[in-house]
Order: structure tokens, then C-alpha cells, then sequence
């Protein structure tokens, strides 16, 4: 299992603003790409554990999606357009889920927006 978070993001997330977040998460992390899967992962540079993977951004092409299966209420000052972007933590690690939240954070305080997590 897994803690998830969801960033709904007003404006796109660009590179400099996904990189800011993972940044703004801790500079000292080990950082790695699955470039295949477009993922990025942050790791513990002590241990080498996995704390973090976030996905490719997605722009919600469906009006009401993210609401739909967020149960979120997304205001007019999205304009009609949400981008999604889905983190993840190991669901035994509160120091990742930690991580986690931090990222979500740090992404929509860049793009506006807000965050959504599984529990």
C-alpha cells in the first residue's frame, strides 16, 4: 500500500515549478527519474529508501473529474482547468508521507491550487 496525494494545480506545472517543489521538499535528497513511466523519486541519502515518486503532470480534460473522484470542491478561480498531479509514499514511513504532504504543499503554493490525500 501506499500514501497517496493528489496537487490540484490552477496554473500548469511547469519544470521549474515541479523541481522548485521537490526542492522546497529537502535539497539533501537523492533525486532519480523512471523516464519510461515519467516519474520522478526522491530518496533518503542516508539509507537509500525510497520516500517519494511523483507522476507526470495531467491536465483533467473531463469537467467535474476531479471532483467526481476527489470529492473536492474546485472554485471558480480555477477557471475550468485543473491540472492533477499524483505523489506517493511507502504506507509504512510517516517520515515519507511526510515528504508526501510537503511536496503536495509546496507544488500548489507555486501553482495555486490544493491538495488532496488519501487519509
Amino acid at each position: 500500500m501506499t500514501y497517496d496525494t493528489v496537487a490540484l494545480c490552477r496554473a500548469e506545472p511547469d519544470a521549474a515549478a515541479m523541481l522548485g517543489a521537490l526542492l522546497a521538499v529537502g535539497s539533501d535528497l537523492k533525486m532519480d527519474t523512471v523516464d519510461s513511466a515519467g516519474l520522478v523519486q526522491l530518496f533518503d541519502p542516508g539509507d537509500g529508501r525510497l520516500l517519494l515518486t511523483v507522476e507526470t503532470a495531467r491536465l483533467v480534460q473531463v469537467p467535474g473529474e476531479a471532483e467526481r473522484l476527489l470529492g473536492v470542491t474546485l472554485d471558480d478561480s480555477f477557471g475550468g482547468r485543473v491540472w492533477w498531479v499524483e505523489s506517493r509514499a511507502p504506507d509504512d514511513d510517516p517520515q515519507a508521507a511526510e515528504v508526501t504532504r510537503r511536496f503536495a504543499a509546496a507544488l500548489v503554493s507555486i501553482t495555486g491550487g490544493l491538495t488532496w490525500a488519501d487519509r
